[in-house]
């Protein structure tokens, strides 16, 4: 359905101007007419289209998406930078651990 109203909302004018006789076709005001209808056409069809296809909700939302995604980031590096100071890992704990040999298969 909604596949038919874009291919409509595209043809339309297309039509409605090819069935046209004369705008006085030769002279320059008619051109200037015929081009100030069609993008007020233009306007008005592309508020219908994406009002239908839901666009403008959509970018709202991945605007909120990643003004909380910035706010994340930016509590989470704040949380790191206080954590540098209070965090020592044990020396002993490390350096007890024998490495891994990955030649050997495990049973």
């Amino acid at each position: 359905m909604k596949r038919i109203l874009t291919v409509i909302t595209l043809l339309a004018p297309t039509l409605a101007f090819a069935q046209a006789q004369s705008i006085a076709s030769g002279s320059l005001i008619g051109g200037v007419v015929a081009l100030v209808i069609l993008f007020l056409l233009f306007l008005v069809l592309r508020g219908v289209v994406m009002w239908y296809w839901k666009i403008n909700t959509i970018i709202e939302n991945q605007t909120k998406q990643i003004r909380t995604q910035q706010e994340t980031n930016n509590l989470l590096s704040e949380q790191i930078t206080l954590m540098k100071g209070y965090y020592k890992p044990d020396q002993e704990s490390i350096s007890a651990k024998e490495p891994i040999d990955l030649s050997k298969p495990e049973d």
